[in-house]
């Protein structure tokens, strides 16, 4: 399974992606801190009438946004390792290989949601670090740790519910299908009816958007599985 996964490696070069990742952490980050200084020049946010405002710190905001961009990037990923692969019929020199479909198939995931973990880890240590040193300089900039347990709950949640947009993907075998979805997805994980931080900081609701996630996974891969790759 590990020499599937550092084949696959290789095919894409992940230097772009890495520099990719940077640069939207630093959008990220201005993007919090000028949003924190609005809610602070303007007062709280409500989430429902009747509720008392709610008050998002720079942490917070960050987080959100990070989650929304990975979950994107997660689909950018689905795309390059498997959508083009199938659409472009080069998966049919590697299901020639004597390995099971099953196996490749799932290498292509796994590697998938590693990658996407590992950016959700940078990203976060980033996001720690820039707005900690911020909250020195400006007073807007509101830092705290939050819980861990829920941070990773979220973070766990928003890498499976990320591979929802390959059952999307895969119905057309259409790259742009597979992005698009995601962005839905993110419009409605991020809804703030239910948190000012959006849905997906609610560790139950995190939790059924990941099952969702892995179930229609599931049946994404399966099909994959039995899909004929004449057609």
């Amino acid at each position: 399974m590990w020499n599937l996964i550092r084949m696959e490696i290789k095919k894409v070069p992940l230097k772009p992606h890495i520099a990719g990742l940077l640069i939207a952490n630093f959008i990220i980050f201005l993007l919090s801190v000028f949003t924190s200084s609005l809610l602070t020049a303007s007062g709280n946010i409500s989430t429902l009438p009747g509720f008392a405002p709610v008050q998002l710190d720079t942490v917070t905001l960050a987080a959100m946004l990070v989650r929304a961009t990975l979950i994107v990037w997660e689909a950018v990923l689905i795309s390059v390792f498997v959508i083009e692969e199938y659409r472009n019929k080069t998966i049919c020199l590697l299901f020639t290989y004597p390995i099971s479909r099953t196996k490749l198939i799932t290498a292509k995931l796994i590697l998938i949601c590693c990658i996407s973990f590992t950016f959700h880890v940078l990203s976060n240590i980033f996001q720690y670090a820039t707005i900690f040193l911020a909250a020195k300089c400006f007073d807007f900039v509101t830092f705290s740790f939050g819980n861990i347990l829920v941070q990773a709950v979220t973070t766990m949640s928003a890498i499976l519910l990320g591979l929802l947009p390959l059952y999307v993907g895969m119905i057309k075998k259409s790259t742009i299908a597979t992005v698009v979805s995601s962005i839905v997805i993110v419009a409605i994980a991020s809804n703030s009816q239910g948190s000012s931080a959006g849905l997906l900081s609610i560790p139950v609701a995190a939790i059924i958007f990941g099952i969702i996630g892995i179930i229609f996974s599931a049946v994404a891969m399966r099909k994959m599985i039995l899909s004929d790759l004449s057609n």
